[in-house]
C-alpha cells in the first residue's frame, strides 16, 4: 500500500481566537480536506469524507479542534458547512471531469436538521455545481438522529428520494436507532472508530461490528469501518463482509487537488 507524500496535519496546542477564525472565514483560509473510503473487496476508492482544515498562514494547516469548537460556541457552524459543502461539491465536480466517478461525503450537524427546507437547499447546491445526486452523500452521527429522529427522518427520506446518499455516521451501540435503519431513509452505516480499533483482539468490539455489518446488510446499506489504523482489524473487518473502510491505514486526509494522484498511486500499487 502506498503511504501519502503529504505531511500530517499541524495541532494547536488550544482553540484560536475568534478574530482570527474570522479573518480564516474572510480570507477563504479554511477548506475541506478529503479521506478516502476504500471497498474492501477490490482495493477502488469509492469516495472520500469532507474534513474541514485551516490553512493558517503562519502555523500550516489545523486540524478542527482549533477553530470548531469556536465556532460551534459563537453559532457559526451553519457559515461552516455551507462553505465546507460548496467547496467539497466543486472538487467532486472536478473528479468527475478528470475520469473518477467518486461520490464526496459531509458532516451536517443537529443545527441543519432545524431547517426545513435541508432537501431543497442540497439539492439546489450541487444542481449549481452540476453535480449528480448519487455523487453526494451527507452524514449525520448516531447520536445526533437519536435525539432529533422526529425531525429528521421526513428530510433523509426526503434526500433519499432525490438519489442522495445519508449515512449514519458513528454507528455502534445503536440503542433506539436499530428499529429506524432502513433503506428508505439511509444508504450506509458508518462504525465509530471506538468499535474498530482493537476489534482484531476483543471479541466484544467485533460482535458489535458483526453485528452492525449485518444490519447493514439486510437493509442493503452501505457499511464502512471508520478510523482503520490497523493490519489485524483490517482482516478482520474483511473476514466479516464489512463493504468499506476509512482510514490512516489507506491514507490521511488529503487536499482537493491531491486524491486523483493518490487514487492513481493506490489503483495501481
Amino acid at each position: 500500500m502506498p503511504m501519502s507524500v503529504f505531511p500530517p496535519t499541524s495541532t494547536a496546542k488550544s482553540a484560536m481566537p475568534l478574530d482570527e477564525i474570522w479573518q480564516a472565514l474572510v480570507n477563504d483560509q479554511l477548506v475541506p480536506f478529503f479521506q478516502p473510503i476504500v471497498n474492501l473487496a477490490d482495493r477502488k476508492v469509492l469516495g472520500a469524507e469532507a474534513l474541514a482544515r485551516w490553512h493558517h498562514p503562519a502555523l500550516g494547516v489545523l486540524s478542527p479542534v482549533t477553530f470548531v469548537p469556536v465556532m460551534e460556541e459563537r453559532g457559526m457552524m451553519r457559515e461552516l458547512t455551507e462553505l465546507i459543502l460548496e467547496k467539497s461539491l466543486y472538487a467532486c465536480r472536478d473528479w468527475l471531469d478528470s475520469g473518477y466517478d467518486l461520490f464526496v461525503s459531509i458532516n451536517l450537524s443537529g443545527l441543519s436538521l432545524a431547517d426545513q427546507q435541508l432537501p431543497a437547499y442540497i439539492a439546489q447546491k450541487a444542481r449549481i455545481a452540476g453535480l449528480p445526486p448519487a455523487n453526494l452523500m451527507v452524514e449525520l452521527s448516531e447520536n445526533t438522529l437519536r435525539q432529533h429522529w422526529d425531525t429528521a427522518a421526513p428530510q433523509l427520506m426526503a434526500l433519499r428520494a432525490q438519489g442522495f446518499g445519508v449515512a449514519v455516521d458513528d454507528f455502534g451501540v445503536g440503542f433506539g436507532l436499530e428499529q429506524k435503519i432502513d433503506n428508505r431513509c439511509f444508504s450506509a452505516l458508518k462504525m465509530d472508530r471506538a468499535f474498530v480499533h482493537g476489534a482484531a483482539s476483543n471479541s466484544h468490539l467485533l460482535s458489535i461490528l458483526s453485528e452492525s455489518v449485518a444490519l447493514g446488510e439486510k437493509h442493503g446499506l452501505t457499511t464502512v469501518a471508520i478510523g482503520v489504523e490497523d493490519a489485524a482489524d483490517l482482516a478482520v473487518l474483511t473476514e466479516i463482509r464489512c463493504t468499506a473502510v476509512q482510514g490512516y491505514i489507506c491514507s490521511p486526509p488529503l487536499p482537493a487537488q491531491g486524491l486523483i494522484p493518490w487514487i492513481s498511486a493506490w489503483e495501481n500499487g
